[in-house]
């Protein structure tokens, strides 16, 4: 494992770095010395959670070794309910907090932690509703299992939870938990097979580890951060993925009371006074008192009446005042820093009541009144009313519903909107924390994003990807097929020739691009509107424009309902998989579902249109208000900055934008060796304004076209030159790292299923490449999709093979042949569009049964030095004096020469995998393989050859491979033999 000396830390990295992986884990290291904050931007594919990874373990093992869980024999944790018991841990280093948006992303980080030769004790936190494996309580969700499970766990009365229980037992037992990265499925197979609790599992191991693992709202939400028990003096946090940070921060610090909502909440109240009047006349129970929840549902009524009567001169507009005008709203109420607290306990108090008589009664719904816990604890917190400066209340009228018509009231809503999501960052920076490290492959423009966030960022970086210019196209195709102007704004999104001249458009590259599209528009109304016009506006004698579409590619359109996303993702893959078309065209939305944590490796987004800019609703209330409020900073601003620098309402608002943009066209590069398309269908990226925004990485490729004819042309000659390129390549396992296409293994504890590569060469596949695509989703927290039929690897029931001329391809098994017919039968493949790819070809499994495969392997060998590229070159004869340097390629009724030649390579590999592991084989393969497809030249792999065959027991392999090799390069090939022999 290579080994670099980054700022006086040794680094261990799995792989040989690039340059700019150094620079990346140089910057970390950096902002971990000084105790500074750092900004990262990296382009997804270029291994920066690796690197961030390795480079932040380094420096904590530089300042001691990492933690070990010491036996807790003599515990003394009260294990009654240890929600508000958990004490802190002092450890003397600092603690990391590795944060990432969703838990199907930290996944792939532990993933990543596997791969590197750190192990520090780590856990990765959860909610109850992932963890929680009571069958009485897990099938509840939100509060209502919180409540569930907070109540079982209190040792009162004959109900309590075993698995609970079992957790001192299995501490005291299990010290080695946490030593080898864990992720959520892990702890829930621990809780299952042994009984113990995986949630309080964690919240116990989480004092005494190296580094933890969770989701944003661990450190965003005041209340999770309470709950971490850490020593937050010198620690480091890391937000991966934290382009959309800001906003999360400014959702957290706010909150939305619709009227529906209220008017639960009031009828939960009332429910309560029943309930608890009827135990106490019944039970004689005086332990909880009726009248409290009468005074709680009158407060709420009047906060009702008080909402609807605040004046609304005009509905759009609605109701705003400064933040502080809260505490006026309230204290009419008789609410204030004095009174919230007992108010707050009387809602808790509610909440449990109900919740247990859900239990009893077996109703399973959550309880409302916990929100109103939440808003108060919002408006109150510690620090006093200081904070509501950057806040507006502001109350909406909406559009009224049958519900409200019915009784009378009109549907409003009441909100509490922070415009500072640098309140929440200060608040975690004064903790003590040493380091705060921002990551993600969208960033800049970094000035904005520190500004709002309130804090000094030093240490700064804006990484290029690590593909080269040849493998993107990026233009601006500002004009349709018939001159029309391409301009979504509000003026001309509604124009009837604008969608027609869009949707042309769309034909000619679903006609031009292989396999998977990618449509962005910048609003569900906008897609909506024109698939409809598309759909339903034809001419004479003439298809529609939708089925013209529909014609070249099979589309899938993005739902709004979230719950439909996983229907619609599923569709996509199967679509994907159908070659009975020339892909699949999938509609999306910017800030949709699609345009982030999917990964549309390789052929499943071979590019990406962008049809507009995504601006926010103009007229939207908190828009407006925003806006508004960075203007007033601005112009208050005393700073030594000159007032240009400053974040106006008008740069945030096209910034957001332009991130929105950067994150749907991040869709298409995923990886090292990947290739694709960047189309922005909208004359406004033509201006430098705009694309001063567009990624660091892009921007240098982007062209500006004037002529439609000419983007057509220059796309079908990149698509064209970079399918000639597609056969496997022989590539490190950094490189398989990005670009995530290893062959798919099967999965043990010891031997995990590599997600971004391994050590060492390895082989990647022809069919690799399609295998990634398809791992990639439907959404990215599914498990892999791979199952195993005998030696076949299978994928939702197809079989994967290596296919027809360029493209990697899934057939049906019924369609496969067996390896021993398999004789090579090369053609020539024509660049013709028309013409289809699917020409007869050598079709070789990832894997066949023993029986079959040496037969196969027998061929790569004996034809590994023919340096075919397969179905391009023609069959010629050859003089036999030209030996194997430049051999005929094999035809089907083959020759007597290569009959002999198979033979002895038939022996050979007999020898080979006698003396070679199984691992050791596949490499070997790999190497045949990529040889015989003249992916690497023989010069640039014998080296790798012979450290394969060093070893006395192997010296017959190096001087029995040398047969294989041509006569030219067999000098080189003694030397390396040399070479490695003296190194011995």
């Amino acid at each position: 494992m290579p080994n670099y000396s980054i700022r006086g830390i040794n680094v261990d990295f799995p792989f040989e770095a690039y340059q700019s992986q150094i620079i990346y884990m140089d910057r970390v290291i950096e902002s971990l010395q000084n105790k500074c904050h750092a900004l990262l931007e990296s382009p997804t594919g270029t291994g920066k959670t690796l690197c961030l990874l390795c480079a932040t373990l380094a420096w904590r093992k530089s300042l001691g070794s990492f933690s070990t869980r010491k036996d807790r024999k003599n515990s003394a944790i009260p294990w009654s309910d240890s929600d508000d018991l958990m004490s802190q841990s002092g450890g003397a280093f600092p603690t990391i907090i590795y944060a990432s948006r969703t838990h199907s992303q930290l996944r792939q980080v532990i993933k990543e932690l596997k791969r590197s030769s750190y192990r520090p004790k780590m856990v990765v936190l959860g909610s109850r509703e992932q963890l929680c494996v009571n069958e009485e309580v897990n099938s509840l969700r939100g509060k209502a299992l919180t409540n569930a499970c907070q109540y079982l766990c209190k040792k009162r009365g004959k109900r309590q939870c075993n698995h609970f229980n079992r957790i001192p037992d299995y501490l005291k037992h299990n010290t080695h938990i946490g030593d080898e990265p864990v992720d959520i499925e892990d702890l829930v197979n621990i809780g299952k097979d042994s009984g113990p609790c995986p949630y309080y599992i964690t919240r116990e191991l989480h004092k005494d580890v190296d580094i933890i693992f969770a989701p944003y709202n661990y450190l965003i939400s005041n209340g999770y951060r309470k709950f971490l028990k850490v020593n937050w003096n010198n620690s480091v946090l890391i937000f991966d993925e934290a382009h959309n940070l800001e906003s999360l921060c400014a959702d957290s610090a706010s909150f939305d009371l619709p009227s529906v909502l209220l008017s639960a909440c009031i009828s939960e109240a009332q429910e309560c006074v029943q309930l608890a009047a009827a135990r106490r006349n019944s039970l004689n129970d005086v332990s909880i008192n009726p009248e409290n929840f009468a005074i709680l549902k009158g407060l709420l009524l009047k906060l009702q009446e008080l909402i609807s009567k605040v004046p609304i001169p005009k509905r759009d507009e609605g109701f705003t005042k400064p933040g502080p005008y809260i505490y006026e709203m309230l204290k009419s109420l008789n609410i204030t820093h004095e009174t919230a607290p007992k108010l707050i306990g009387t809602v808790e108090e509610a909440a449990v009541f109900l919740e247990e008589e859900k239990q009893r009664t077996a109703t399973n719904t959550g309880s409302k009144l916990e929100i109103i816990a939440d808003m108060l604890k919002l408006i109150f917190r510690e620090n006093g009313s200081n904070h509501a400066d950057v806040y507006r209340v502001h109350v909406q009228e909406l559009e009224q519903n049958s519900t409200d018509v019915m009784k009378g009231k009109v549907s409003r809503t009441l909100s509490w909107w922070c415009f500072s999501p640098g309140i929440t960052m200060l608040d975690i920076a004064k903790k003590g924390v040493g380091s705060i490290i921002l990551t993600s492959g969208t960033l800049s423009p970094m000035d904005s994003l520190a500004q709002e966030l309130k804090l000094d960022f030093p240490v700064r970086l804006e990484n290029p990807h690590v593909i080269s210019s040849n493998q993107l196209w990026a233009g601006v195709v500002s004009t349709g097929p018939s001159g029309y102007v391409l301009n979504s704004s509000y003026r001309n999104r509604d124009v009837p020739e604008y969608k027609q001249e869009l949707g042309n458009a769309i034909v000619n590259f679903s006609r031009v691009v292989p396999e998977g599209l990618l449509i962005f528009f910048p609003s569900y109304y906008l897609m909506d509107s024109c698939i409809s016009f598309w759909k339903n506006g034809c001419h004479r004698n003439s298809m529609t424009v939708w089925e013209r579409i529909c014609k070249l590619k099979k589309p899938v359109i993005e739902p709004k309902d979230s719950s439909l996303f996983p229907a619609a993702m599923q569709d996509f893959s199967e679509k994907l998989q159908d070659r009975s078309t020339s892909g699949v065209v999938f509609f999306a939305v910017c800030r949709g579902k699609v345009s982030e944590g999917l990964d549309f490796a390789d052929g499943a987004g071979r590019a990406v249109v962008i049809t507009g800019l995504p601006y926010a609703r103009v007229t939207d209330p908190r828009v407006i208000l925003k806006r508004e409020f960075l203007d007033e900073q601005s112009q208050l601003a005393d700073v030594k900055l000159p007032r240009s620098t400053l974040l106006s309402g008008s740069m945030w608002y096209s910034q957001e934008a332009a991130r929105a943009v950067n994150q749907a066209i991040g869709r298409v590069i995923r990886h090292r060796h990947d290739y694709g398309a960047i189309i922005f269908c909208d004359d406004r990226f033509e201006q430098p304004s705009q694309q001063s925004k567009i990624s660091l990485w892009i921007r240098p490729n982007v062209k500006c076209y004037s002529r439609y004819g000419e983007v057509i042309s220059d796309l079908a000659r990149f698509f064209r030159t970079e399918r000639s390129n597609f056969p496997a390549r022989l590539v490190t396992d950094q490189e398989n790292t990005i670009d995530s296409t290893l062959i798919p293994m099967e999965s043990t504890k010891d031997n995990p299923t590599p997600a971004f590569g391994n050590s060492n060469l390895k082989n990647v596949g022809v069919a690799q490449n399609e295998l990634s695509r398809l791992e990639a989703f439907p959404p990215a927290n599914r498990a892999s999709p791979l199952e195993r039929d005998g030696n076949n690897v299978k994928w939702k029931g197809l079989t994967i093979l290596k296919h027809t001329g360029k493209i990697p391809r899934i057939v049906k098994g019924d369609v496969m042949q067996g390896c021993s017919s398999r004789k090579a039968k090369l053609v020539e493949l024509s660049d013709d569009e028309e013409t289809p790819v699917e020409r007869r070809c050598e079709v070789v499994d990832l894997e066949c049964d023993n029986c079959e495969k040496q037969t196969c392997e027998t061929e790569v060998l004996a034809s590994s030095t023919c340096f075919n590229t397969m179905g391009l070159k023609k069959k010629r004869k050859v003089q036999e004096s030209q030996g194997s340097a430049s051999s005929s390629v094999l035809t089907a009724k083959g020759n007597g020469g290569g009959s002999k030649k198979e033979a002895s390579a038939s022996a050979f590999l007999s020898q080979v995998k006698e003396k070679l592991n199984t691992d050791e084989y596949k490499k070997f393969i790999g190497y045949m393989q990529a040889l015989k497809k003249k992916e690497i030249k023989l010069a640039n792999v014998m080296e790798s050859i012979v450290q394969l065959f060093c070893g006395r027991e192997r010296d017959h392999l190096l001087m029995g491979f040398k047969d294989f090799v041509p006569v030219k390069y067999r000098p080189a090939y003694e030397e390396c033999i040399k070479t490695r022999k003296r190194e011995g």
